[in-house]
């Protein structure tokens, strides 16, 4: 195994505490571990890139881009990417599907998903596994399924089949996980189907491993009350050093958060950096 820095700089979410940076609709965050360095997502357009330059941070020599699912807030800004040599694009092979969004009136339909997907992009793309690891102690972990009873899946969302449009199951959703001496160090980008479900998906495919931080967005932005506290009591249980929560989050479910853990929640505006090879 070895290790136990993991270095992380956010560089496109919804808030911003920065001056001269930028806030978007999206998720970007540069990872660093492993003596790798990854992009996880690239927001809806060149924010992540702006941010990054503002930050001293350098996004050349990229050893990956991974793409937790096919949405436009976390691939869009793929098309922004101006590095000599574009790195590999690790992604679900569904992700490429037409997707679309509805109102909970559910009586018109939008776009959602990838910008990009019928364009030709300079990157080399590979399609993950339901577990598979990128690089040593580097994973990508797919395949999650829905085993919470309290974590009903949003019906806003749909996938366009030929003339068919169903359910989006999220199939192409997608973690990070690394692993270190210290536990394992969990990335979600929405997690559509439930931070509960996506972590239980962790423990089964890392059985007998503690945890050691988390950074999801959690979708939880106007969700009840209910289904926040079944969230906070379901993370406690854990046992993370660290979590921040951002992105679709929303602000009462990270204020709860920040209640419920204290110094253990750290904030996830655009600009933040951590170093987490001290916990």
């Amino acid at each position: 195994m070895g290790g136990t820095d993991v270095k992380i700089a956010i560089l496109t979410e919804n808030t911003v505490n920065a001056r001269g940076l930028l806030a978007e609709h999206g998720l970007s965050v540069l990872v660093e571990a492993k003596g790798r360095r990854l992009l996880f997502d690239a927001g809806q357009s060149g924010v992540y890139r702006h941010n990054a330059g503002r930050m001293g941070i350098s996004l050349e020599e990229l050893d990956g881009i991974v793409l937790s699912h096919g949405h436009y807030d976390h691939t869009g800004g793929l098309e922004e990417y101006a590095g000599e040599k574009p790195p590999v694009v690790y992604m679900r092979r569904t992700a490429l599907e037409k997707k679309l969004c509805t109102g909970r009136d559910k009586t018109a339909f939008r776009e959602i998903g990838i910008p990009w997907r019928e364009r030709k992009m300079p990157f080399a793309f590979h399609f993950t596994k339901e577990k598979e690891e990128i690089f040593p102690d580097i994973y990508v972990l797919g395949e999650i399924p829905a085993v919470v009873p309290q974590e009903k899946q949003p019906g806003l969302f749909y996938v366009q089949r030929g003339e068919r449009i169903l359910p989006d199951p999220m199939a192409d959703e997608q973690l990070l996980v690394i692993r270190t001496d210290e536990g394992l160090a969990v990335f979600a980008g929405c997690a559509h189907v439930g931070i509960l479900n996506c972590l239980e998906r962790v423990k089964g495919a890392f059985p007998g491993e503690r945890f050691r931080f988390l950074l999801a967005g959690m979708h939880l932005r106007g969700c009840g009350n209910r289904r926040i506290e079944d969230t906070v009591q379901g993370l406690r249980g854990y046992g993370f050093a660290h979590i921040i929560p951002l992105h679709c989050t929303g602000t009462e479910a990270i204020a709860r958060m920040r209640e419920a853990f204290g110094k253990t929640c750290l904030a996830g505006d655009a600009g933040r950096s951590y170093d987490f090879g001290q916990d």
